[in-house]
């Protein structure tokens, strides 16, 4: 049985609690596991690159589904992320951006971003899936880590149940250091280490 779509990932769920009573209850328990991994997982499945366009205070939009931010370039020159105090504090300036914030629901960028014709701001960043339905069956989360879906899920049931939960909360855990320690490997694999020599 297929635990990439919503079906399927409905019935493993009853299938594992060994329960037929389950039915109304179950479709919320998918929904706090995905309220959790929202919290909790950064792949790569789930990033998204977008063109930037700062208006004139040095201000662009986040994107609705925003998550955490990855990467933010100019011109593929990374800028360097401070916090929201440290660039208020900064005297205003134009030309080339080196670094940014987040405020509220806006990115400010400093220095206020003198954009050419050829110039691009670019921003990778880890977006929200859509979550399970009947109408959107699958998403490229599940597809990935079914089994974080269906251990999330049965945490969720047992608490739910009153039951001990500590079983699925180990299968919950292994499932994401084993996904976490295949990114730290793939994200740098072919790359030549390098050691910084504390000065």
């Amino acid at each position: 049985m297929s635990m990439t779509n919503y079906s399927g990932l409905k019935a493993s769920i009853a299938n594992w609690l060994n329960r037929t009573d389950l039915t109304s209850e179950i479709p919320d328990f998918i929904s706090l596991a995905e309220t959790r991994m929202a919290h909790e997982i950064r792949i790569p499945t789930i990033e998204k690159k977008v063109l930037l366009t700062p208006n004139s205070e040095g201000y662009t939009s986040i994107p609705s589904d925003y998550l955490e931010v990855k990467d933010v370039f100019f011109n593929d020159k990374p800028l360097q992320r401070v916090s929201l105090t440290n660039i208020h504090t900064y005297s205003e300036a134009s030309g080339t951006p080196t670094f940014f914030a987040r405020e509220a629901d806006k990115i400010k960028f400093f220095p206020t971003p003198t954009m050419g014709a050829s110039d691009t701001l670019t921003m990778i960043y880890y977006y929200g899936v859509d979550p399970l339905s009947d109408s959107a069956p699958t998403n490229p989360l599940i597809q990935t880590a079914p089994e974080l879906y269906l251990y999330g899920a049965l945490v969720e049931a047992a608490n739910f149940l009153g039951s001990d939960s500590g079983q699925w909360e180990m299968g919950y855990q292994t499932s994401y250091n084993r996904i976490m320690t295949h990114l730290r490997y793939s994200e740098f694999s072919g790359a030549t280490p390098q050691i910084d020599n504390g000065y």
